[in-house]
C-alpha cells in the first residue's frame, strides 16, 4: 500500500510540474516564432526602401552634375572649336571619375557626329535608336526638365571590359548655345550622352545586401538587372517584396520606373513547433487523465495532506510565505512541506534583494533614457546642420553659373539673402570705378564708415551702435583688395563661417577673372605706345559704322586719314626715342581738338585715323580747320636733352553725306596722300 501511495504521489507531482511548464513553453515558443516572422518582414521592407532611395539618390547626383555641365561655356564652344577638345575631354573625365554610376560619356554635335568621348568607343555606331528617341523627345517635350533617360540593350556603347553585358541606362542632355526664355523652342547645338552600364548599378547597390539577399529590376523592353551577394540556395524558402523604383528628379523630363523584386533566404512558413506542441498537448492530456484516475483511487490516502500542501503553495503564489507546521501522514509529504518552508524563506530574501535591485534598475533606466534623449537631440541637430550645409553648397554651385551670366551686384545680393534671409547684407566692390555700397536689410547703419584697409585680417568684426557687423574682405590671389561684404549678425557658427568664406572665394575668383578679361580685351585693341585704339579696333568700328550707314542713310559719319611728316628723318637724326616722342605728341594733339564723340586711332607706323560721329561735310570741314591750326601753331616733340622736332602731318577726309560708306576709306586715304605729296613738293623733297 505504501508503494502504491508513493507511485500515485509521483504521478501527481509529474502532473503538477510538467503540464504548466509544457503549456507555457509552447506558448512562449509560438510567440517567439511570431516575433521572428514580423522581424523578417520588417527587415525586407526596410531593405526595399533603402535600395529604392539609394537608386534614385545616385541618379539625382548624376543629374545634378549633368545640369551644371550642360551650361559650361567651354563645353558649348568645344562642339564647334577643335582646339577646345582637351577641355571637353578633361570635363568628361572629371564627370565619369567622380560619379560612381557613370562609366562613359560622349559629346556629339547636332548632326550626331562625335566631338569627344571618355571611356567610349571612337566612331561608335550604336546611337541610331537613341538619336531618334532623344531628338523626338527634345523636340516635343513640354516639361521643365532637360534630361532624358533611356534603356539600352545589346548595344556596343563602350569597351567590353566596362560593359560586357551590353545593356544599361543612357542619359541624354541637349546642349544649347545660350540660355533663352523658358518655354521658347530652340534647336540644340549638340548632346551630352552619359552611359550607365548595368555593372555600375550592381556595384553601387551590392554593398547594401547581405549573403543570401538579391534584388531583380524589371523594365519593359529590357533584360532583368540582377544584384546579389553571396551564394543563392534555390532550395531554401525565400521572402520577397515587390516595390516600384523610379528615376525621377527635377532635372529628368520623363521619369522611368522599374519594378524591383527583393528576395531574402529566410524561412517564414508554418510554425515549426506547432506539431510538437500538439504532441505535447496530447501527452499532457493522457497524463492528466491517468493522474485523475490514480487520484480517485488513492484520494483517501493523501488527499488531505496534499490539500494542505496545495494551500501552502497557493499562499506562496499569493505572497504569503508564512508556512505553518502541521502533522502529515507520509514522510515524503513531510519532506515536501519542509522544502516549501525553506523555499518560502529563500523567496523572502530574494524578493527583498530584488526590490533593492529594481530600485537601482529604475534609476539606471531613467539615466539611460535621459542620455538617449540627449544623444537623439544632438544627432537631430547634427543632421539638420548637414542638410542645411548640403543645401547651401548646392546653392553655391548654381551661384557660380549665375555669376558668369548676370549682373554681379544683383546676383551676389540675391544669393546672400537666399543663404541667410534673416540677416542684413551690404557689399562694396572696387572695380569699374564704382565704389557705391549695395545693401539689403540694413537700416540706420553708416557703411561708409567701414575702413577695410585699417584691418590686417580678411575677416573682422565691428560694432555699429547696438548691432554687430561681420566683415569679410574680397581679396584676389595677389592680395589686392577687390571689395568687402558686411553681414549684420551678432555671431556666426563655424559652419556658417566656412560657407561664407567659400562664397567669398568664388566671388573673388569671378571678379579677378573679369578684371583680367577686361585688361586683355583692352590690351588687344589699344596701341601700347600712344594709348590710342589700334588698327584692330579701327577695323571693327569702321565695319560697324558702315553697317549703320547702310541701315540708316541719314546718319552721316566722317573719316579722317592722317600721316605724320618727317618721322623717318627724326629717327635718322635723333634716334628712335625722338620718333616715339613724335608719335606720342602727334596723337595727343590730334585728340585734343576732337570732340568726346569722335574716336582717334593709331593704325600703325606714322598713320592715324579719326571716325567722326554725325560727320557731315560741315562737321568734317570744322575738324579740318582745327587740325590745320595745329600745324600752323608749330607744336614740337621734345626729348629730355632739349632736342626738338616740329610736328607736321598730312590729312585727308571724306563724309558719307556724298561718299558711299564702303568707299570712304579709299577716298580719305587718297586725299591724305595728295596732301602729303603737296607738302613735300612745297619743301622740295621727296615723300619719305
Amino acid at each position: 500500500m505504501k508503494l502504491k501511495l508513493k507511485s500515485s504521489l509521483a504521478l501527481l507531482m509529474v502532473f503538477v510540474a510538467v503540464l504548466p511548464a509544457s503549456i507555457i513553453g509552447g506558448l512562449l515558443i509560438k510567440q517567439q516564432t511570431e516575433v521572428e516572422t514580423n522581424y523578417r518582414i520588417d527587415l525586407i521592407e526596410r531593405l526595399s526602401t533603402t535600395l529604392a532611395q539609394e537608386f534614385n539618390y545616385r541618379f539625382y547626383l548624376l543629374s545634378t552634375a549633368l545640369d551644371v555641365l550642360s551650361r559650361d561655356r567651354l563645353l558649348v564652344q568645344g562642339i564647334d572649336d577643335f582646339f577646345l577638345t582637351s577641355h571637353v575631354d578633361a570635363t568628361l573625365a572629371n564627370l565619369v571619375d567622380n560619379t560612381p554610376l557613370a562609366q562613359a560619356a560622349y559629346l556629339v554635335d547636332a548632326n550626331w557626329d562625335e566631338v569627344e568621348n571618355y571611356n567610349g568607343i571612337n566612331g561608335v555606331k550604336s546611337f541610331s535608336s537613341l538619336k531618334t528617341l532623344l531628338s523626338k523627345s527634345v523636340g516635343t517635350s513640354k516639361s521643365t526638365g532637360n534630361q532624358w533617360v533611356f534603356n539600352y540593350g545589346d548595344e556596343h556603347l563602350m569597351p567590353d571590359k566596362f560593359n560586357p553585358s551590353h545593356k544599361g541606362v543612357a542619359i541624354g542632355v541637349p546642349i544649347y548655345q545660350s540660355t533663352l526664355t523658358e518655354g521658347l523652342k530652340r534647336k540644340p547645338l549638340g548632346y551630352l550622352i552619359v552611359i550607365v552600364p548595368v555593372e555600375n548599378i550592381v556595384k553601387v547597390l551590392r554593398p547594401y545586401l547581405k549573403d543570401g539577399e538579391h534584388v531583380i529590376f524589371h523594365h519593359n523592353g529590357m533584360d532583368n538587372i540582377a544584384v546579389y551577394k553571396g551564394k543563392l540556395d534555390p532550395l531554401m524558402p525565400t521572402v520577397s517584396k515587390t516595390a516600384e523604383v523610379t528615376i525621377d528628379n527635377k532635372y529628368i523630363a520623363e521619369p522611368m520606373s522599374y519594378e524591383a523584386q527583393v528576395f531574402m533566404n529566410k524561412y517564414l512558413g508554418e510554425n515549426p513547433f506547432t506539431n510538437s506542441l500538439k504532441i505535447l498537448t496530447i501527452v499532457a492530456i493522457i497524463v492528466i487523465m491517468f493522474t485523475l484516475l490514480t487520484a480517485t483511487i488513492s484520494y483517501r490516502w493523501f488527499a488531505k495532506p496534499l490539500t494542505y500542501l496545495m494551500d501552502s503553495v497557493r499562499g506562496c503564489l499569493g505572497g504569503n510565505y508564512n508556512i505553518l507546521d502541521k502533522d502529515l501522514r507520509f514522510s515524503e509529504l513531510i519532506m515536501v512541506n519542509n522544502l516549501i518552508q525553506k523555499m518560502s524563506t529563500t523567496i523572502k530574501a530574494q524578493l527583498s534583494d530584488l526590490e533593492d535591485k529594481n530600485v537601482k534598475l529604475m534609476t539606471f533606466n531613467d539615466q539611460l533614457e535621459q542620455k538617449v534623449h540627449e544623444k537623439t537631440l544632438e544627432l537631430t541637430h547634427s543632421l539638420q546642420r548637414e542638410e542645411k550645409r548640403r543645401t547651401m553648397l548646392q546653392s553655391l554651385l548654381l551661384f557660380s553659373n549665375k555669376l558668369q551670366h548676370g549682373d554681379i551686384h544683383s546676383t551676389v545680393m540675391t544669393q546672400l539673402v537666399s543663404l541667410y534671409p534673416y540677416s542684413g547684407w551690404g557689399m562694396q566692390l572696387f572695380i569699374n570705378k564704382n565704389t557705391n555700397w549695395f545693401s539689403e536689410g540694413l537700416s540706420n547703419i553708416n557703411l561708409d564708415s567701414i575702413d577695410a584697409d585699417a584691418h590686417c585680417s580678411d575677416y573682422f568684426r565691428i560694432n555699429s551702435g547696438d548691432k554687430v557687423l561681420q566683415c569679410f574682405k574680397i581679396v584676389d590671389t595677389h592680395g589686392v583688395l577687390l571689395g568687402i561684404i558686411v553681414m549684420e549678425h551678432p555671431n556666426i557658427a563655424r559652419d556658417d563661417y566656412e560657407i561664407i568664406s567659400l562664397f567669398i572665394r568664388q566671388l573673388s575668383a569671378e571678379l579677378e577673372g573679369r578684371l583680367l578679361n577686361e585688361e586683355l580685351e583692352r590690351s588687344a585693341i589699344t596701341d601700347p605706345l600712344t594709348g590710342l585704339s589700334n588698327r584692330k579696333a579701327f577695323d571693327v568700328d569702321l565695319d560697324e559704322w558702315i553697317k549703320i550707314a547702310h541701315r540708316y542713310p541719314e546718319q552721316y559719319f566722317g573719316l579722317f586719314m592722317i600721316d605724320v611728316n618727317g618721322l623717318k628723318q627724326a629717327n635718322d637724326e635723333y634716334g628712335h626715342h625722338m620718333g616715339d616722342q613724335l608719335l606720342i605728341e602727334t596723337g595727343r594733339l590730334i585728340q585734343s581738338v576732337c570732340r568726346s564723340t569722335d574716336k582717334v586711332y593709331r593704325l600703325g607706323g606714322d598713320e592715324y585715323a579719326i571716325i567722326i560721329k554725325g560727320g557731315d561735310n560741315v562737321g568734317c570741314d570744322k575738324l579740318t580747320l582745327r587740325l590745320q591750326q595745329l600745324v600752323i601753331d608749330k607744336h614740337y616733340a621734345r626729348l629730355a636733352s632739349g632736342e626738338k622736332v616740329a610736328i607736321h602731318f598730312a590729312m585727308g577726309c571724306a563724309s558719307t553725306e556724298n561718299i558711299d560708306a564702303r568707299a570712304l576709306y579709299q577716298v580719305a586715304d587718297k586725299a591724305m596722300y595728295l596732301d602729303k605729296k603737296a607738302y613735300y613738293e612745297q619743301i622740295g623733297k621727296m615723300p619719305r
